[in-house]
């Protein structure tokens, strides 16, 4: 009896799943970011930009995202200097500083729950898992043109990602326009990045 049970549940769970309205879509989008990257570098990062692709696959109330994006956040040279004076004294205005910015890979899936799917405007939530590939361009800093390192910097690292958030669809003509904004966590070896990345784009 419970075969048959079994076997009649995963009949209607097939069926239901052959004739769910699935529709694939596909389509680009740019962020900005900040980044809070911790220790004695958390203050010299702000906002960036970006910019990826992304594919949608939509069944009923969920869909599912699969994104890839790149993102660069320069480096803030006067809040740099600022830590240098923490560091080796009022000398530090003496410093010219060049390159250092972050670069962020990054590859999500993630689930979106439509809020409200109405025709024109649908709220969502939004959250998944993913890898980023944080990395830091050539950091040069000079003393009276004399160059110096042992200065802090942001270790190469793939990790994983944890992200949640919300957005809104406007649908118009056959295309969704969307902004989505999200906070991710990004698993480094020693204090979590946290990563804000705020999208605007369209899907086809």
């Amino acid at each position: 009896m419970k075969s048959i049970l079994h076997v009649a549940l995963l009949s209607l769970f097939s069926a239901t799943v052959a004739t769910a309205q699935v529709s694939l879509g596909w389509g680009v989008h740019g962020n900005a970011a900040q980044v809070s990257v911790g220790g004695s570098l958390s203050n010299v990062y702000g906002w960036g930009y970006g910019g990826g692709a992304h594919v949608d696959v939509d069944l009923l109330m969920i869909s599912l995202r699969f994104s890839g994006d790149y993102t660069t956040i320069a480096l803030d040279q006067d809040k740099y200097r600022s830590e240098l004076t923490k560091l080796l004294g009022p000398t530090a205005n003496s410093y010219t500083i060049e390159g250092g910015n972050l670069k962020f890979l990054t590859a999500t899936a993630n689930l979106k729950w439509k809020l409200l799917p109405l025709p024109v405007v649908s709220p969502y939530l939004t959250g998944g898992i993913g890898i980023a590939r944080m990395s830091i361009g050539d950091l040069t800093v000079r003393y009276q043109g004399a160059p110096i390192g042992g200065l802090p910097t942001v270790e190469t690292q793939t990790k994983s990602l944890i992200n949640i958030g919300g957005g809104v669809d406007l649908k118009l003509a056959g295309v969704a326009l969307f902004v989505e904004g999200r906070y991710t966590w990004i698993l480094t070896d020693s204090e979590k990045t946290g990563y804000i990345p705020i999208s605007v784009g369209i899907t086809f």
